[in-house]
């Protein structure tokens, strides 16, 4: 070993010679021998009574190079134990140097090596994994694929490799073929036929990772794959599970990265919950975590856009963190220097309009959807149904609805089980109705609510946990009720109890949003959702239902003690309940937070003339009729408060 290790440490300079530029054929041994310099003479000269035809030295030699992956070497020695026993099994060497010329891109060689062992040991399904890989690197797929096919049938000698591994490039053979074979079939036009094939390709692709796990359960690597591909074929909660355990298990990720994980367990949230990834959760624990890994992520891509500020689609990632964890602002910045990078890069465009919506800037939001629809059409996870989507919701902010309706049915039609659509479209149908309402047009109104209702109802069945869903659903039944009670105002033929049925199914809609899960931030959302079931309880006029509203309002005011919605509706309800200083207070909050408001003016001095202060009274109900005289019952209540002021007591009589 001592003399093994002097020959290595000079192996640089004193191996040369015996390097050449191809391996001979199966079973010969002839080296073309190069001149020898001077320094490599002194280099050998070096070693004490060196015997040139010491095979064992050679083959030791050959293999603790190649394991030490000094690939070039390795070659060397190995071709000079097989020229002193070339009729030796040598398999062993064969497989050095077989992996050293592999590693050395010099792949014609290598398979000349492998060849020769599967004539020596034909069970040697180790070197059948090797030629896979070779194959994958000269982009021949479907040998590739037969080759590791092969290696899994006979299942024999796997030295260091493993059947995992077999399936592992097996998953990859497939994906490329398959990718190849979709990509012709588009070609010919055949859309359906490659929609069709390729789904039936990743799920042969995700069959391979889930034998590859039966054998490696803890490979991070393989879980992150099949996650990713689950995502594809659209089955978002089998992704969550794959990519929560790879986050889980953290150990052997090869050329995944935990980042890759966590990126694809977001859009698997995405998908679940239709609305925020921070909704499914089991726990608060579980929600820090996430919420944890979310900042983790953003300071990966800090790092990465330090070393390389030009990286757009390291920009857009980050958007998409920051994004989920509603740092809205920053998530923008993030998409805006990644399009200023990339003008065209369609997944940076869309995520950038949906920010845009979100923080209710409708025309460049508009922009920046038309410019993602026109773009490289790079959408990562996602798709261009999203794009029309958001463009739907920018022409809706803009209250172009007719144009809105147009972008949510394209969106549908690239994507009919696209819950967020559906949800787009029923809203669009709802703001619609409301505008023909108000200019009584009744029955075009009722068509349109209808139509809306079939839309949310559409988008709930798709996913039922999707809590916006539910709650836009509730609020159509809900103005579809007060459309019923306005026809009958007006000489329509409706059924008493029709109203009333409606209204009791948007409560039910309301409840089953409340019935999802919420975190901290979702707050506001929550106490919108209590506020509007509240006034539809509050419309049923029933006592017992009345002290059902006064709770959902209650709780609406401590997740948001700033809403005036939740304020006034808690007043009109303790009207209704003839709670009338309660009904002050609650009216007081509300006019702090709106001042100007006739509704609440008008209610504070009901409550105020109800408790006997009719000068109070009076001077409210005088100043809703100053902002507007056309009020109503402000001045039927002025009316009663000054009968109340000019009618003398009975004390005051006597």
């Amino acid at each position: 070993m001592k003399l093994l290790l002097l020959w290595i440490s000079i192996i640089g300079v004193g191996l040369g010679f015996f390097i050449q530029t191809a391996v001979p054929a199966m079973g010969e041994s002839k080296l073309a021998e190069s001149s020898v310099s001077e320094a490599q003479k002194d280099a050998v000269s070096q070693l004490p009574d060196f015997d040139y035809n010491n095979v064992k030295f050679w083959q030791e030699l050959c293999t603790t190079l190649e394991q030490a992956k000094q690939y070039s070497e390795a070659v060397a020695a190995c071709q000079k134990a097989i020229e002193l026993k070339p009729k030796r099994k040598n398999l062993e060497i064969w497989m050095s140097l077989g992996n050293s010329l592999q590693q050395l891109k010099q792949y014609p060689q290598a398979l000349v090596s492998y060849n020769y062992l599967l004539q020596r040991e034909p069970k040697y399904s180790q070197v059948l994994v090797q030629q896979c890989q070779i194959f994958l690197a000269l982009e021949q797929y479907e040998k590739a694929l037969n080759t590791c096919e092969q290696a899994i049938q006979i299942d024999g000698i796997w030295g260091r490799s493993s059947p995992a591994e077999a399936w592992k490039h097996r998953a990859i053979a497939l994906g490329k073929l398959g990718k190849l074979e979709v990509a012709e079939l588009e070609g010919l036009g055949q859309q359906d036929v490659a929609k069709a094939r390729e789904i039936k390709r990743v799920e042969d692709v995700i069959n391979s990772y889930s034998q590859a796990l039966k054998i490696t359960p803890n490979s991070s690597f393989f879980l992150t794959k099949k996650c990713g591909l689950l995502i594809e074929i659209e089955r978002y909660t089998e992704a969550l599970e794959n990519c929560e355990l790879a986050i889980a298990v953290n150990e052997n990720w090869e050329t995944t990265t935990p980042a890759q994980a966590l990126e694809h367990l977001l859009v698997a949230r995405q998908e679940v919950t239709t609305s925020d990834p921070l909704l499914v959760i089991n726990s608060a624990e579980e929600a820090e975590e996430i919420v944890k890994q979310l900042q983790n992520l953003v300071r990966f891509y800090e790092k990465i856009l330090a070393d390389n500020p030009e990286n757009a689609k390291a920009w857009t990632k980050q958007g998409i963190a920051l994004q989920t964890l509603g740092q809205t602002e920053r998530a923008l910045t993030s998409y805006s220097r990644a399009v200023q990078i990339q003008p065209n890069y369609s997944l940076a465009l869309v995520n950038q309009c949906e920010v845009l919506n979100q923080l209710e800037q409708y025309e460049p939001a508009l922009k920046a959807c038309k410019a993602a629809l026109e773009g490289d059409r790079d959408w990562g996870d996602t798709r261009p149904a999203k794009a029309w989507k958001q463009r739907s919701t920018a022409l809706a902010g803009l209250e172009r609805y007719n144009d809105a309706l147009g972008s949510a049915d394209r969106a549908i039609e690239l994507d009919e089980d696209y819950a967020e659509a559906w949800n787009n479209r029923g809203m669009i149908l709802w703001h619609l109705g409301q505008l023909q309402q108000a200019q009584q047009q009744y029955e075009l109104a009722e068509l349109n609510y209808k139509q809306g209702l079939q839309s949310t109802h559409r988008a709930i069945k798709i996913n039922p946990t999707y809590i916006r869903g539910w709650y836009n659903h509730g609020r159509i039944l809900s103005e579809y009720g007060q459309l019923l009670s306005l026809q009958r105002q007006n000489g329509y033929k409706t059924e008493k109890t029709m109203n009333v049925l409606v209204y009791k199914a948007s409560v039910e809609a309301y409840q089953q949003a409340l019935g999802g899960n919420f975190t901290p931030k979702d707050n506001l959302f929550k106490a919108d959702i209590l506020v509007n079931q509240a006034v539809v309880l509050w419309r049923l006029r029933d006592p017992q239902l009345l002290a059902l509203a006064l709770e959902a309002t209650q709780e609406a005011v401590q997740l948001n003690p700033k809403s005036f919605e939740a304020w006034h509706n808690r007043g009109l309800i303790l009207l209704e309940l003839r709670q009338y200083q309660a009904a002050l207070n609650a009216y007081t909050q509300a006019d702090d937070l709106s001042p100007e408001n006739v509704g609440v003016i008008t209610g504070k001095g009901i409550a105020l003339s109800r408790l006997g202060r009719y000068q109070d009274a009076l001077a409210n109900f005088e100043q809703a009729l100053k902002l507007n005289p056309e009020y109503t019952i402000a001045r039927k209540e002025r009316e009663i408060v000054l009968q109340n002021l000019t009618t003398p007591t009975r004390s005051s009589a006597l």
